[in-house]
């Protein structure tokens, strides 16, 4: 018999994951799904008693960040949410917090901060260039 367990991401109901949390979810992001013990097995050193990672991998699914299947007496886990997509969220989340909205005021804070090269700023603008053509 298989029970799956699911839950919705809602972006209203979006919660940003903790560091523990997101060194769970950058494991299987890598692996695309798995049972505990590959979970376990992949977490970089210096890993985290398994019991702590059940742990985190049932917040992860209270969060709706993670869905499991039960096979047998285990848990076997996939992502809910790709890492792309949950760094598009924490991104916007990132500029609404602390550049008043403005994704301008983030690029510009890297440029002060020379964290930018001048081939990468004209890569982006020659991205927004072409993004803008694209719409027309």
């Amino acid at each position: 018999m298989r029970i799956t367990k699911k839950l919705v991401l809602k972006m209203s109901t979006y919660k940003p994951l903790t560091k523990a949390e997101e060194q769970v979810m950058q494991v299987l992001w890598r692996l695309g799904k798995g049972f505990l013990k590959d979970i376990v097995d992949e977490t970089p050193e210096p890993k985290p008693h398994p019991n702590t990672i059940a742990t985190l991998l049932k917040i992860l699914v209270e969060k709706g960040y993670v869905q499991y299947e039960v096979q047998g007496r285990n848990n076997y886990y996939q992502p809910r949410i790709s890492k792309t997509e949950y760094g598009k969220k924490s991104v916007n989340q990132l500029v609404k917090g602390y550049f008043e909205g403005s994704p301008a005021k983030l690029v510009s804070q890297f440029v002060n901060d020379n964290k930018l090269s001048i081939e990468e700023l004209e890569a982006l603008l020659q991205q927004i260039r072409s993004s803008r053509n694209d719409s027309l």
